[in-house]
């Protein structure tokens, strides 16, 4: 080994859980390099040696599989040690990172310059790239983050180093590497070590949109007025709407004492809650920004799409940490009042995760993870580490009315049937695509309901292949794909002839968002 690659922290075996069920695999050693050298040389010398490896940022693919590979003996590349901000180009608003730099570190570079970080609800521990890599989104007009994002430097399965980014100045993605970045997304065909990604400039205004929606009937036509709003440019951003179990996780708990954990939450009870907070059965937020008449203009073009379905109310965030002030003013009279601490408390948890908007990264969404957690929820939450039990199905959907409310029809009762409650979030990601993420929240301590949650990931994995709705993003427990399963065989052919070209010796993550090796792609298929 050489004396660079010695630098590099180096553990033993260890078993790696992925939080899906009982899903685990063995990896032979965790090295940590601290460099771009480091890592260069390590990945060398593990080729040369035939040892495949997989690379991580921070670890933190919640609900996909957290640090844990498709297959076990690999090496893990703990990359969180080289977390550099490499340059910030403050003209054009694009800043240069490495695998470790998190949400966090790069708002807090930021607070002092006319630029912001899109973020997303994973919180400020999360690593920048791996979401990229990954196809996440935020909630601004550059939340779409596959799309604003070019790779500075990356490495090969042999050790080779290539650089594609090689304009004197950024100017996104142009010349001949123009269409190569987003190759290497959801893919594993090389580790990444650099990648320049694009900021969002501070408004001059930003208004908060919040929608709540009359009646769960009118979800198609919200999921219209959404397409028309996006098509036409009102609304810029990516808009979330969650319904009433994804937005009751982030403020109550499975009450285990009163409800039947086999047979999920009861009605009277969420009705009562719901009524607490004032929840109809589909809420949600997105920013409108720009110059301030533009925005202004946006914000009533909003409203009058929307009131006819919806109770719209639009504010500024100084209004909100205003009331959020006023209210913790009062907080010594009225404290003692219990309906006046949950409204303060509501109010506290709602301005700050409307500051995220601001790109001031929050974990507060986290706390949905806890939902059938029996213990305490930790300050500083990990919800994998911690022990809560969660799996992320994300169908992606035409962002048609009727198409979504299929969707959520055929979830829910798949839910209902396996005693579970369903939670969902929808994100209108462009005028085309609506995102669902829809959650199954289990308790890892009851081994029946663990069995029971992974049997209804399967089904709906496997109902949203019936309806060839392809999942955005994919969980390691799933991984390789068997190809009876899967209905986009073409790109699996793809996806495989690429890995072969790139990696013939399958040395980075083997297995990830691969076929399995076994399968033949050598006669034609049908269909």
């Amino acid at each position: 080994m050489s004396s660079v690659a010695k630098e590099a922290e180096i553990s033993t075996s260890t078993t790696l859980f992925s939080g899906l069920g009982f899903h685990a695999r063995v990896v032979s050693q965790v090295v940590q390099p601290k460099s771009a050298q480091e890592l260069q040389q390590y990945i060398a010398q593990a080729y040369q040696n035939k040892q495949p490896v997989y690379p991580i940022g921070k670890g933190n693919n919640w609900g996909y599989g957290c640090k844990t590979p498709p297959s076990d003996g690999c090496t893990l590349l703990d990359l969180s040690a080289m977390n550099q901000i490499l340059s910030f180009d403050e003209t054009l608003g694009v800043i240069e990172i490495e695998p470790g730099v998190t949400q966090g570190q790069v708002a807090r570079y930021l607070e002092n310059t006319p630029w912001i970080l899109d973020c997303t609800g994973a919180g400020p521990d999360t690593s920048i790239m791996g979401n990229v890599l990954e196809r996440g989104f935020g909630h601004g007009p550059v939340g779409n983050r596959s799309q604003h994002f070019t790779i500075s430097e990356l490495i090969l399965a042999d050790g080779e180093v290539i650089r594609l980014n090689q304009s004197s100045r950024y100017c996104g993605r142009a010349g001949l590497s123009a269409n190569l970045h987003e190759l290497f997304t959801q893919n594993n065909i090389a580790v990444i070590s650099k990648m320049t990604f694009e900021l969002m400039r501070k408004p001059e205004c930003s208004l908060r949109c919040l929608v709540r929606l009359k009646s769960p009937e009118h979800l198609p036509d919200y999921i219209d007025i959404m397409r028309r709003l996006k098509s036409e440019g009102t609304i810029d951003g990516l808009p979330h709407l969650g319904n009433t179990y994804r937005m009751l996780t982030m403020m109550e708990r499975f009450n285990f004492e009163r409800w039947d954990p086999a047979k999920g939450a009861n009605e009277a009870d969420i009705a009562q809650l719901c009524q607490q907070y004032q929840l109809t059965p589909w809420s949600g937020a997105f920013v409108i920004t720009g110059a301030t008449s533009i925005a202004k203009a946006k914000a009533a073009q909003v409203k009058k799409l929307l009131t006819p379905i919806a109770q719209v109310n639009i504010v500024s965030l100084k209004t909100l940490k205003q009331l959020n002030q006023i209210a913790q003013k009062f907080s010594p009279v009225f404290g003692r009042i219990a309906l006046y601490r949950r409204f303060q408390n509501s109010l506290n948890d709602f301005t700050e995760m409307m500051d995220m908007l601001e790109g001031n990264p929050k974990d507060m969404a986290l706390k949905g993870c806890y939902w059938r957690y029996r213990k305490d929820i930790p300050a500083k939450m990990n919800p994998v580490e911690d022990g809560c039990g969660f799996f992320w199905v994300a169908p992606a959907l035409p962002l048609i009315g009727d198409d979504v409310e299929q969707c959520i029809q055929l979830s829910q009762k798949a839910f209902d049937a396996a005693g579970f409650e369903f939670g969902v979030t929808l994100t209108a990601v462009n005028a085309h695509l609506c995102q669902a993420i829809i959650s199954i929240y289990y308790d890892t301590t009851d081994k029946n309901e663990v069995e029971r949650a992974t049997r209804l990931a399967q089904e709906l994995r496997a109902l949203y292949r019936e309806q060839r709705w392809p999942c955005y993003r994919r969980s390691v427990d799933e991984m390789p794909f068997d190809s009876e399963q899967e209905f986009e065989l073409d790109a699996l052919k793809l996806r495989q002839r690429i890995k072969a070209a790139f990696d013939p010796e399958d040395m980075v993550s083997p297995g990830r968002y691969q076929p399995n090796p076994s399968l033949d792609f050598s006669k034609e298929h049908q269909g």
